[in-house]
């Protein structure tokens, strides 16, 4: 059995050697000072906060479950408590031990780099801003291709290079080029292992989008990823459908019916049209993504 400070100690000392090597401190919260721990306690959760000039690291631990979000500073405004979270662990305290909390540390150390290491940079270009759920949920703005791209790289980290290497390449985000070569297999890859905490990080973001995203960004959802993943592989439909919501579950399965269907728009889908900068956005949703 652990104690949480105990536990959450291991952890600081684990990932602070990284965390320094990549230029964040530990940020103290008001009353407390070296030698305690520096953990805010904020209502049930116990929170551990990071800042630096590459961005913010957060994390949190409440009822038995360790959070970790990031927010790179050339992305995200979003306010401390509403960053996107890239990982969620057990932290059983009565069943485990040290061994667990390595474990822990040294996935919490791989994401760290990959996401925030100066071999992952664009030599220095900054990226685009990505909608905070803030401007979303208050109507301010509606979530783009672009903030749906940077926040899938936090669920995969492994492509974080695929989604800087794209913006880099045709000035902007090609969403369409980025999912249908490199983000579809790993959306597959999950439906088909049907693990349900990796289902609930990618159905939460999917449905978050949808919900508040622009027209354009409901077809990348609908057409671009699910419904060609799924039309492709309807074995897989059934574990994919029960974490729809309620918004997106009726458009989203006509869809995937049509494009099961129709040998036609698929053909529209896998030969679209060539890439032309700066065209004028395409508009509607499932007539415009199949070319209607």
């Amino acid at each position: 059995m652990l104690e949480l400070n105990y536990a959450l100690n291991l952890i600081i000392k684990g990932i602070e050697g990284t965390l320094s090597d990549l230029g964040f401190q530990v940020e103290y919260p008001e009353g407390i000072q070296k030698p305690e721990l520096p953990v805010a306690t904020i209502g049930n959760k116990s929170v551990i906060m990071y800042r630096g000039e590459k961005g913010r690291v957060r994390i949190e631990y409440e009822n038995n479950k360790l959070a970790l979000f990031i927010a790179r500073a050339d992305e995200s405004d979003a306010p401390d408590d509403d960053m996107p979270r890239i990982s969620l662990s057990l932290l059983e305290l009565e069943s485990f031990d040290e061994r667990d909390l390595k474990y822990i540390f040294e996935e919490y150390i791989e994401t760290l780099e990959k996401n925030f290491s100066n071999k992952n940079s664009m030599a220095g270009k900054k990226l685009p801003t990505p909608v905070s759920r803030t401007q979303a949920k208050s109507g301010a703005l509606s979530y783009d291709a672009n903030t749906l791209g940077s926040r899938f790289t936090t669920i995969y980290p492994e492509l974080r290079d695929e989604y800087k290497l794209n913006i880099e390449t045709y000035g902007e985000f090609l969403a369409e080029d980025f999912f249908t070569n490199h983000g579809n297999a790993l959306v597959i890859e999950t439906i088909r292992e049907n693990d349900k905490v990796k289902m609930r990080k990618l159905f939460n973001l999917l449905n978050d989008i949808y919900e508040d995203g622009t027209n354009d960004t409901q077809s990348l959802v609908g057409v671009t990823i699910l419904g060609v993943s799924l039309a492709d592989n309807p074995e897989l439909i059934d574990n994919a459908k029960s974490y729809f919501s309620d918004t997106m579950n009726e458009p989203v399965s006509e869809i995937i019916n049509y494009l099961r269907k129709s040998k036609g728009a698929r053909m529209r889908l896998d030969n679209p049209p060539v890439y032309k900068p700066k065209k004028e956005k395409k508009k509607g949703m499932l007539s415009s993504m199949l070319g209607m």
